[in-house]
């Protein structure tokens, strides 16, 4: 009886205290852009469901103003952004890509309190950006993501981008890379 009393003890116990803080939570991620974002925000998809736990779900918008909104009311933790269309949202201009980044890491941060991550590429400098809500949530997201930046170089950004077709599954692709990446 004893040990039967005890048993139930420890599996109470081990019930009340989960061990991954991130599993049964859901991340809202959402896209307005290119296919190109879809197969961007896959990557995170993956990425972060295989390390966390975590259930990630795409939600796809008309326009940046839909996007914009389901944000402001919570709806959305996280977006996939490019630094032209963040300048048109702030309604800013930067030629300097590097500059505009800073710019638009700055005045989200300020105005929209949206953090940016570390970007893909360089060119256009798509990147991540999540809302302090979501990192209140998800504390180590960012370090996780950041971690796409690394393996997102130029030469990789660009490859993957050429051998992704808008008519082709972007979940595949996203799960193939980030294996041959081994982060997954």
């Amino acid at each position: 009886m004893k040990n039967l009393f005890a048993l139930l003890l420890l599996v109470l116990i081990a019930m009340s205290n989960p061990a991954h803080a991130c599993v049964g939570k859901t991340l809202f991620v959402g896209i307005s852009g290119p296919p190109q974002d879809m197969l961007f925000a896959e990557i995170i998809s993956q990425l972060v469901t295989e390390r966390t736990g975590t259930t990630v779900k795409i939600l796809q918008f008309k326009d940046s103003t839909e996007l914009y909104n389901a944000i402001r009311k919570g709806e959305v933790g996280m977006l996939v952004e490019g630094t032209d269309r963040a300048l048109q949202i702030i309604k800013r201009k930067e030629s300097n890509s590097r500059l505009a980044y800073d710019l638009v890491k700055k005045e989200y941060r300020k105005s929209l309190n949206l953090v940016w991550l570390d970007p893909f590429g360089t060119g256009q400098l798509l990147a991540p950006v999540i809302s302090v809500d979501t990192i209140g949530h998800l504390p180590a997201l960012p370090k996780l993501l950041n971690k796409l930046a690394v393996v997102l170089n130029e030469d990789s950004y660009n490859k993957l981008l050429k051998s992704f077709k808008p008519d082709e599954k972007p979940r595949k692709i996203a799960r193939d890379f980030l294996k041959a990446k081994k982060l997954i």
